[in-house]
């Protein structure tokens, strides 16, 4: 096999592999010219999508393609909403969507900004960082802890952090297990909340969902995917930004003008898609771009080869800010968009403002391509080192 061998490569795809990672782009750009549905038979097998139109199709269409069971690795535990189709799944967005819209995220961002800044104090005159794990993963894990868990203990949320990153880069059963233990312990600690606590924890176990109490392995399911979402896809969105501006000194004047959050961010998120695939099950016989797909097959979902069509997004592999193109699936699309959306999006206006207050100039602390991603359901690199000069007080 060569180097240029993509159809073989792509029938070997594989998302847990590490190795994948160093030529998945190039492959997906391959395959949305010349074979945009294709098998691949690593795992249990499926049919990778990673045309944005094809996408958009099958995630519009829950009745034909399913979540149920819809994670890319097998797993003994409930991902819901995630993997849950209406009615259910429109049960928990209805119970959880307040609790995580941009309004309650806002309550907490005094907050979120004395985390920033307590967290750059840190490092601030040692004149580097690793955004990844000394800025974004602790800023976020801090956010997580506190707005949704109402956690103070830093080891049981290093704990977290240590669960997710086995699940998301692993998928193993044992990890999936040790995921749901841990959800576990959360939801039955919340049952003691008193009712002046609200949140994610008490609305899971005192909301009704058709005038009923929330079935107990939806609400664990729940917990699940927010664990899950919320450690990884900001983390990894706010260092791929700040790698963008150590790149691309230009672009720290456009992420210091406020107006930024409006347009800017979804360009950044969709060129390196935080979310970056999910499945979904065939119900029934159906033909997909040319393809036949039988009942009981499996589809990939590349959210981030979907987010690089040129024919949705021209010159879709670059950066281009002007004109703004909207409907970018990073944080997924469709009714199992990403519920956490809207608190990513003001952590990461958060930590851009404060750490642009504080120093200016990033620049690459390693050659681009020593930057590692991690395998997995997420596009998360693990270590963005950068340089940077401190701002004049």
């Amino acid at each position: 096999m060569t180097e240029r061998d993509y159809p073989a490569l792509l029938r070997q795809f594989d998302l847990f592999d590490p190795a994948h990672e160093e030529w998945k782009y190039d492959a997906f750009a391959y395959a949305r010219e010349h074979c945009p549905i294709v098998r691949t038979e690593a795992g249990t097998g499926f049919w990778l999508i990673t045309r944005y139109e094809d996408m958009r199709r099958i995630l519009e269409d829950w009745e034909t393609f399913s979540s149920v069971q819809g994670s890319p690795a097998p797993t003994p535990v409930r991902l819901g909403p995630l993997d849950a189709d209406p009615p259910m799944h429109t049960g928990l967005r209805k119970l959880l969507n307040p609790v995580f819209s941009r309004t309650f995220a806002l309550r907490y961002s005094d907050e979120m900004r004395r985390n920033c800044r307590d967290i750059i104090d840190g490092w601030i005159d040692d004149g580097r960082v690793d955004v990844i794990n000394q800025y974004a993963g602790p800023f976020v894990s801090r956010t997580l802890a506190r707005m949704v868990f109402d956690e103070d203990d830093p080891e049981k949320m290093a704990r977290a952090i240590e669960v997710v990153d086995r699940v998301t880069e692993e998928g193993t059963p044992e990890s999936f297990f040790d995921l749901a233990m841990l959800s576990a312990e959360y939801l039955a600690a919340a049952q003691d909340h008193p009712p002046e606590r609200d949140g994610v924890l008490r609305a899971l176990v005192t909301g009704e969902i058709d005038g009923r109490p929330v079935p107990e392995d939806e609400a664990l399911g729940s917990l699940n995917v927010i664990f899950l979402g919320g450690l990884d896809t900001t983390k990894s969105a706010i260092g791929h930004i700040a790698m963008q501006l150590a790149l691309n000194p230009e672009l720290e004047s456009r992420v210091r003008d406020p107006r930024w959050v409006r347009q800017d961010m979804d360009e950044f998120i969709r060129l390196q898609s935080p979310v970056a695939t999910f499945a979904r099950n065939v119900t029934r016989d159906v033909r997909v771009g040319g393809v036949e797909m039988k009942a009981g097959d499996r589809v990939l979902i590349r959210f981030d080869s979907a987010n690089r069509d040129d024919a949705k997004f021209p010159d879709g592999s670059c950066l281009r800010f002007d004109p703004p193109r909207g409907g970018n699936a990073g944080f997924g699309l469709g009714i199992h968009r990403c519920i956490g959306a809207h608190l990513g999006r003001v952590q990461i206006a958060i930590a851009f403002e404060e750490l642009l207050a504080r120093v200016t100039r990033l620049e690459l602390d390693c050659a681009p391509e020593d930057i590692v991603w991690k395998p997995g359901i997420a596009n998360c690199p693990e270590s963005i080192p950068v340089r940077f000069k401190k701002v004049s007080s």
